[in-house]
């Protein structure tokens, strides 16, 4: 819910910025602010995927999965994002 607020608030511009600044950062930080994720994946490297979804409503009807996927290594450390 916070990052879809934080979509609606800032733009995909600036989320963006924001998320990028995140890398070699510690996952408990992200999990502060934005809640537990919806699942966590191995990443076939000795570390997870975290993965934040949420339900878009477009309107009449239309509606899309907003995701963000954080990569921690094994040290719980971020290393990539999309």
């Amino acid at each position: 819910m916070i990052l879809v607020f934080m979509i609606l608030t800032f733009g995909c511009s600036s989320i963006d910025k924001l998320v990028q600044d995140e890398i070699g950062q510690p996952i408990s930080t992200v999990v502060e602010r934005w809640g537990p994720p919806s699942r966590v994946t191995p990443d076939g490297k000795g570390g997870n995927v975290y993965i934040w979804e949420h339900w878009v409503d477009r309107g009449y009807g239309d509606r899309y999965l907003w995701s963000t996927m954080f990569w921690i290594d094994s040290n719980e450390i971020i290393y990539k994002w999309r």
